[in-house]
């Protein structure tokens, strides 16, 4: 059973303490066969998701709604006074695949990226079963039949948001006990084509900001902060006036 899921204007997100509480949650889910897919929430997803049906439905089915950027993050603080770890989902998953023995599929990407973040996984990571991949320029039918013959009990889904997560939803129909992770820019990191932010600026949510020096383009994308501040603001107000109408 996945860890429970809190409200963040109208957008599921399950906080997690530390990467242990992750994994524990992670363990479960691939023990019991449950299968399901994750979304890493920001601001971003929160706010396209109130305008979005298709996105809305996804993240409703999600298993693992994540708090993923600072705006999920502070989202849970202020609204409903929860602590969250900015989990780094997908070295999470592989260090509980490393410890594990699970089986991985790994699927996204450009060819050269998709190559190179599996070559380097399986150096990083010698526990764990990697059982097929597949680049993500394929035919959509072609990757659901690939992940269906290799069976995975993890997949690491690279193809960006929402596109991965719509996809996600879409594998699990047809296989539905593998566990997929969707994991952005993940694979090029992996496969040394970015680097992460420095461990201070993910510490103090200034993630975004890094992602923002590497590639300017997304300065329009980051508009939609503002927005969220603004109503993340007055939902912290309505929540607090109407504790203390009952107090």
């Amino acid at each position: 059973m996945a860890p429970k899921a809190y409200s963040v204007l109208g957008c599921p997100c399950i906080p997690f303490l530390d990467a242990a509480a992750a994994k524990h949650a992670l363990a479960g889910i691939v023990a019991k066969h449950l299968g399901g897919y994750s979304v890493a929430i920001n601001a971003e997803k929160i706010e396209r998701s109130g305008r979005d049906p298709a996105l809305r439905e996804v993240i409703s089915g999600a298993t693992l709604p994540v708090a993923d950027g600072a705006g999920a993050v502070i989202g849970l603080r202020l609204v409903h006074g929860i602590r969250s770890a900015k989990i780094d989902l997908p070295r999470t998953v592989l260090e509980a695949s490393d410890a594990g023995g699970w089986r991985l599929f790994v699927g996204g990407a450009s060819e050269n990226v998709n190559e190179g973040a599996v070559r380097a996984i399986a150096d990083r990571y010698p526990g764990i079963q990697i059982v097929g991949r597949i680049n993500g320029y394929v035919a959509e039918a072609e990757l659901l039949a690939a992940v269906s013959d290799a069976r995975p009990q993890i997949m690491m889904l690279a193809m960006g948001s929402p596109r991965q997560e719509l996809i996600a939803a879409r594998i699990i129909e047809s296989v539905p006990d593998v566990f997929i992770i969707g994991c952005g820019g993940a694979l090029d990191i992996l496969a040394g084509k970015k680097q992460r932010a420095p461990r201070f600026m993910v510490e103090n949510n200034l993630e975004w900001l890094y992602r923002l020096y590497q590639e300017p383009s997304r300065w329009r994308r980051q508009l939609v902060l503002l927005r969220y501040i603004v109503r993340l603001l007055i939902e912290t107000l309505r929540v607090r006036l109407t504790f203390y109408g009952h107090h």
